[in-house]
Formats: C-alpha cells, sequence, structure tokens
C-alpha cells in the first residue's frame, strides 16, 4: 500500500479544521485551512503545554457527560490509552485540574524488550489474557503492564470521585478489567474526534 502525503487542495468544500500533535508536513500548512489551537478548544484553565488531543477529549467528555445527566460535582477524568496514558481531570466547572502521563501498554512492553537481555521484544496483541499470573513470559509481560495502566487509572478515578472516560487504542483492555471489578466507566473511541467535530 502507498502511503503518500495527503493531499488536502484535492478536498472540494469549505476549509478544513485540522489538528495535530507534533511536527506537521509542509503539504499541510496551507493558509485556506484552519489549524485549530489549543485556544480555540474553549477549555478554561488549560496550560499552554496541554496537548490538542487531551483538550479535544476532555472537552468531548465533559459535553457527552452534560448531555447525559451525569453528575458532575466531582468533575470528568479522561483516561487516553494510546501510546502514552493520559489522564486528564476536570473540575465540576469543566476547568481543566490536571493529569498524569503514564508510558503505555506498548510502549512499556517495548521497554522491557529493550531495556533488558532476557525478555523479549514484544509486538502484536495487547490482550493480557485472563491468566492473572501466567507461566509464559510474553502473557506474564502483557498481564503485568496491564494490571499496570489499571492500578494507574483506578487510583485517579478513586482519588478524583469523577466520571470516568475511556477513549484510545488500548482503552477495551482496561475496559475489560474495570467491568470485572464493577467500576463504573463510559468508553469512547471517538472522543477527541468527538471534540474537534464540535469545534468545526
Amino acid at each position: 500500500m502507498d502511503h503518500a502525503l495527503p493531499e488536502p487542495d484535492r478536498i472540494e468544500g469549505p476549509p478544513l479544521l485540522w489538528a495535530a500533535v507534533g511536527a506537521v508536513p509542509p503539504v499541510l500548512l496551507n493558509p485556506k485551512h484552519h489549524r485549530l489551537q489549543l485556544a480555540d478548544v474553549g477549555l478554561d484553565q488549560a496550560p499552554a503545554w496541554l496537548g490538542i488531543d487531551r483538550a479535544l477529549a476532555a472537552a468531548a467528555a465533559w459535553r457527552l457527560s452534560s448531555g447525559m445527566g451525569l453528575a458532575l460535582d466531582r468533575g470528568v477524568l479522561v483516561a487516553d490509552a494510546g501510546t502514552v496514558l493520559s489522564l486528564t481531570l476536570l473540575d465540576a466547572s469543566g476547568a481543566f485540574l490536571g493529569g498524569q502521563l503514564v508510558p503505555g501498554l506498548q510502549l512499556q512492553l517495548a521497554a522491557m524488550g529493550q531495556g533488558t537481555v532476557g525478555l523479549p521484544c514484544l509486538t502484536g496483541s495487547s490482550d493480557p489474557g485472563i491468566d492473572r499470573f501466567p507461566q509464559d513470559t510474553a502473557a506474564a509481560m502483557r498481564q503485568g503492564v496491564a494490571s499496570s495502566l489499571l492500578g494507574v487509572v483506578r487510583q485517579a478515578r478513586e482519588r478524583s470521585g469523577a466520571e470516568l472516560w475511556l477513549s484510545g487504542g488500548d482503552a477495551p483492555v482496561l475496559a475489560h478489567a474495570l467491568k470485572e471489578r464493577s467500576i463504573p466507566f463510559h468508553h469512547d473511541p471517538d472522543l477527541v474526534l468527538k471534540g474537534l467535530v464540535n469545534k468545526s
């Protein structure tokens, strides 16, 4: 499959609204399109260093929670489980309170494989399986990393008391573990996109 640079000029219709974290190919820096900036999200108290993806997901989770009539007196906690597990906490008024950043599932597995002599470099499935204490090394690595991520999310939820939202590619691993423990949460894999669509 050929993965060429995008050609936004080929898209007909109104100017594009887009956001990015990190470096952007020059071909996308077209003055007729609008790159969404952190200030455009409208997340109160958001520090200048906050990633646009975190801001969009948090704003979307807040909006969805409000629309569902959820009790927001303790705020909203978004756990975006991707390359990095980012936790973003909003207060009862929807303002940014803070968060945590933890290496995600694949990053932790890669660190173990690259940082040790005896452990393999794992790729592929993130599923930790059902055995809590596996005998197989790869399964033990996956289970350990999944348990560590679950512990971070669980503790953040307990400390904040906030409505918990899951998003990101590894969210299903966390969702399964949270369900097993009867910990309430909402899962929406499209929180960042919903935040972006709301701004267009």
